[in-house]
This record gives structure tokens, sequence and C-alpha cells, in this order.
């Protein structure tokens, strides 16, 4: 149910996109230059792709057809619809950071789909999970990956990693030292602060000392049992010894 009301109201709201003016689709913001024949065609023919995958439910489908019309034509009715493509995959960090985008690179953008835009790119902020890692030294070498993905440290402490819902994995190393592995899942606008904690590598010398330590308390413990049989087996021979066993 809640899936086909969310369908219904980009439906709507597309269309509303769509009434923007075919010159759209001609002209970009600036950036894109005027469009070929065959670029016009092939960017109308992908909006129209993107806007049957949205009937569909086919929110990837969308996302990729949108995007390469934007590409090819700079449209902001393909941008906004992008956006709104990726607020329906959950995808809160993309579709806030494409509103952005269409905000600032279009500001004649038509009136009601600025006021829709500002509050979907509200709603889509506080929705964007935020993991924190503290207890990374800004002076030290650390390589820092989260999901696989390697996270680009700008010297900003704690190192702050934007995500969606989900479980996500996050791996910090620093050389000479184990690495510290955080997994976990995290919900909606969820905030959540990891400690890293670094355990440096035992070196050669340490393992030698360690297994020194445990032979010497092995010999430690088999000299105590051995001289604990020794004296139990001169108890026995003493006189009035509570081990003396009558013949």
């Amino acid at each position: 149910m809640r899936a086909r009301r969310m369908m219904r109201r980009c439906s709507l709201i597309l269309a509303l996109a769509a009434l923007l003016p075919a010159s759209a689709l001609a002209q970009g913001g600036g950036r894109c230059g005027e469009l070929s024949p065959t670029e016009m065609e092939e960017a109308r023919a992908l909006f129209i792709a993107g806007s049957a995958a949205v009937e569909a439910g086919r929110w990837s489908d969308a996302v990729a057809s949108y995007e390469r019309a934007y590409q090819l034509s700079c449209a902001p009715s393909a941008l906004y619809n992008l956006a709104m493509a990726y607020r329906a995959l959950g995808r809160h960090r993309d579709a806030r950071d494409a509103f952005d985008r269409l905000m600032a690179l279009h500001p004649d953008l038509n009136a009601d789909l600025r006021v829709n835009a500002q509050q979907f790119r509200r709603e889509e902020a506080s929705r964007v999970a935020v993991l924190e890692l503290v207890g990374i030294d800004p002076d030290a070498r650390t390589e820092i990956s989260f999901d696989g993905r390697a996270v680009p440290d700008e010297g900003q402490r704690p190192v702050v990693v934007e995500t969606d819902a989900g479980s996500h994995s996050l791996v910090a190393r620093l050389p000479e030292h184990q690495p510290f592995v955080w997994e976990g899942a995290l919900s909606d606008g969820q905030r959540e602060t990891v400690q890293a904690v670094f355990r440096p590598i035992p070196t050669g010398d340490d393992t030698v000392a360690v297994v020194l330590l445990v032979v010497g308390a092995v010999a430690l413990v088999g000299g105590g049992v051995a001289l604990a049989v020794l004296l139990q087996e001169d108890a026995q021979l003493q006189p009035l010894s509570p081990f003396v066993v009558e013949l």
C-alpha cells in the first residue's frame, strides 16, 4: 500500500516536471550547450523511458535513464526526476545531493518544482545515516574503507561517513597495527559514533619473550610437581608418617 501511494505521488510530481518547456531538453543549464538533433532525440527517448520505468515501479531503470538524459541535456526536469527516483529507492544521500545540484545549477527552475525540491531535500537530508569514527590520529597514515570503498581522509576529525540504512562494515588500517573492524546496521537518520582501537602487531622479539615466559612457567610448574612427589615419597619412609602403610 505504501509503495503504491509513493508511486502515485511520484507519478504526479513527474507529470509536473514534464510540463517544463520542451526547450529544456534542447538547452542545458549553461554547461551542456545546444544539442545536435541526434542527441536531442536520444535525450527525449531516455526521458520517456525513465517515466515508463517509474510507472512500472522499476526505479533502478528510471535512475539509469534519467541520469543519462541529464548528462546529455542538462534539463532540470531530468535531474528532478532522477532525484525522485533516488528517493523512491531509499538512496537518501544521492537524492539529497541531486536536489542540491538541481537548485544550484538551475536558479530559474519552475517555482512549484523548487518548492517541492526544497521540501524533499530537507526530508532526504534528515534520513541520511551517519557514522562518526573517533580515535583517528590526524597525523597518522590511516587508511579507511567503508563497504569496501576507500574513504577520502580530508583531515576532518572525527571522520564522518554518510550512508543509507542497512548493514555496513568499516575497516581502518594503521601501519604496524592490527586492522580495526566495525560491522553493524544503521537505520534512516541514525547517527552512530564508533571508537577506533588499534592494537600493535606483535614483533618477533615479543613472540620470543612470550614463548620464554610460557616455557619458564611450564618448567616452574613441572619442577613444583617433581618436588612434591619427592617430598611425598620421603614422607612415606618417615616414622609416624600419615603415609605409612602397615605391612
